[in-house]
């Protein structure tokens, strides 16, 4: 019988440990939309340049550094981002992160120097919960309001996401850097 019902229930309880990684605030117009940098198929930039083409952000900065000698993800984000209807006039670049502390932190004082005073982070679901810790943590004493908003039409599949090994990946690979942050303290 016990059995059963964990055979039964594995796929409420595998969806619900996915569920868990996927936060967002509710939407509303920031200074700045901050992309973050991570996804293989662009879907943080169409969301964000979705919002941005929607008036919900002035500025739409890009985040993410170096990926092969003189290419940086930021570079590949912000042609993306213009090639979607962005502005290049709109555009901010943080181009030397390598992780999603260093979006935070090397993004923190380029949003500063513009007097940006909330933004609105983009990234995939599954990023979501660990991009707000982070975020919050290292903007908390700058003033500026951090939102968080995931790509809604993400390759992502929660109600399966077993079933696919990138998927599978996702998930494993977000809870070991969950764990991972917590005990660097970020």
């Amino acid at each position: 019988m016990f059995l059963l019902v964990v055979y039964l229930s594995y796929p409420f309880i595998l969806e619900s440990a996915a569920r868990f990684l996927i936060v967002a605030d509710p939407l509303k117009k920031a200074d700045a939309i901050v992309v973050v940098s991570g996804d293989s198929n662009g879907e943080r930039i169409r969301q964000g340049a979705e919002l941005y083409r929607q008036g919900l952000g002035k500025y739409f900065m890009v985040s993410g550094g170096y990926v092969y000698w003189k290419v940086t993800l930021a570079d590949l984000m912000r042609k993306h981002a213009n090639a979607l209807g962005v502005p290049l006039s709109a555009i901010i670049i943080e181009d030397r992160s390598q992780s999603t502390y260093e979006n935070a932190t090397l993004s923190l004082p380029i949003l500063q120097k513009l007097g940006v005073k909330s933004v609105l982070i983009v990234t995939s679901p599954t990023h979501t919960r660990r991009v707000k810790g982070v975020f919050k943590k290292v903007f908390n004493k700058s003033g500026i309001q951090v939102a968080i908003y995931p790509a809604k039409n993400s390759k992502f599949n929660l109600h399966r996401w077993w079933t696919r090994n990138e998927d599978s990946e996702e998930v494993v690979l977000e809870y070991v850097k969950l764990v991972s942050y917590a005990f660097k303290g970020w």
